[in-house]
C-alpha cells in the first residue's frame, strides 16, 4: 500500500509519515503539487493525503491531474484549516473522497484513512466503473454503456489489469506474468494483440472516456481523456 502525502509543512508531513508508516503502509512526501503530479505519470499510488493550500499550485488542480491519471477509485483524502461548511463542500464536490480539518486530530485522521481503505477494498471487491465501462468482477462480465460485450477469458483479466491502473504504464512482461502467468510460451506479440482487440471492443480510442496507448519500448497506459 503506497501512500502519497502532499504537505509543504516539512513537520506536519514527518508526522503522518510516521503516523502511516505504523501502520506498515509505505509513505512518499511531496513537498509542492507539481511534483505530485508529475509522480503520478510513472508511478502508481493507492491513496492520497493532500494539503488544501499548497506553495505552487491549488489542491483543485492536483486533484483534477490525479482524477484524470488515476480514476475515481483512488482515495483521496484533503487536510485543510478552511472549516467553514461552504469550503468543505466545494472540496466533496470536486471530487474529494473525505477531508479533515486542521490542526489534525491524529486518531481521528487514522481513523478516516482506514475508514477509505475499507470502502474502496469492497467496492474494488465486487466492481469497477470507468465512465461507461462497467465490470462485475465475480460474473466476470464488462458492458459497455449498459451492454455485455463479449470477452475472451484472457481478455477480461488484461481489461481488469488496465482499468485497476489508469495512468500507469504496465511492462508487457508485467502482463505477461499476471495474465498469461501458467502460459510460459507466449511472448509480447500475444499481449499487442489482446490490447488491441480491447481497444476495438471496450471503444478505448477516446470513444468511451479512456485511451489505450502502447508507450514505445515499455508497455501500455490507459489513460482518462474527454470522451470523443
Amino acid at each position: 500500500m503506497n501512500i502519497a502525502v502532499v504537505e509543504d509543512s516539512r513537520s506536519q508531513a514527518e508526522v503522518l509519515k510516521a503516523l502511516l508508516k505504523s501502520e506498515g503502509y509505505q509513505v512518499e512526501i511531496f513537498a509542492q503539487g507539481r511534483d505530485c503530479m508529475e509522480a503520478v505519470k510513472t508511478r502508481s499510488f493507492d491513496f492520497f493525503i493532500i494539503d488544501w493550500t499548497l506553495p505552487d499550485v491549488g489542491g483543485d488542480e492536483v486533484l483534477k491531474h490525479i482524477r484524470e491519471h488515476c480514476g475515481w477509485e483512488v482515495p483521496v483524502m484533503f487536510c485543510t484549516a478552511r472549516t467553514e461548511e461552504e469550503s468543505a463542500a466545494d472540496i466533496l464536490r470536486l471530487g474529494a473522497d473525505d477531508y479533515i480539518p486542521k490542526p489534525i486530530r491524529y486518531m481521528e485522521f487514522m481513523a478516516r484513512v482506514q475508514s477509505l481503505l475499507r470502502r474502496r477494498h469492497n467496492a474494488r471487491s465486487n466492481a469497477l466503473r470507468f465512465g461507461n465501462i462497467d465490470v462485475d468482477l465475480e460474473g466476470r462480465r464488462i458492458r459497455l454503456g449498459g451492454v455485455d460485450v463479449d470477452l475472451t477469458q484472457r481478455e477480461f483479466d488484461l481489461a481488469v489489469i488496465f482499468l485497476r491502473n489508469v495512468g500507469r504504464v504496465l511492462p508487457r512482461d508485467e502482463l505477461l506474468a499476471n495474465v498469461w502467468v501458467r502460459e510460459p510460451d507466449v511472448d509480447s506479440r500475444t499481449v499487442d494483440t489482446h490490447a488491441s482487440r480491447l481497444r476495438k471492443k471496450l471503444g478505448l480510442g477516446g470513444e468511451s472516456g479512456l485511451m489505450l496507448s502502447s508507450v514505445y519500448g515499455q508497455g501500455y497506459r490507459l489513460d482518462t481523456v474527454q470522451p470523443a
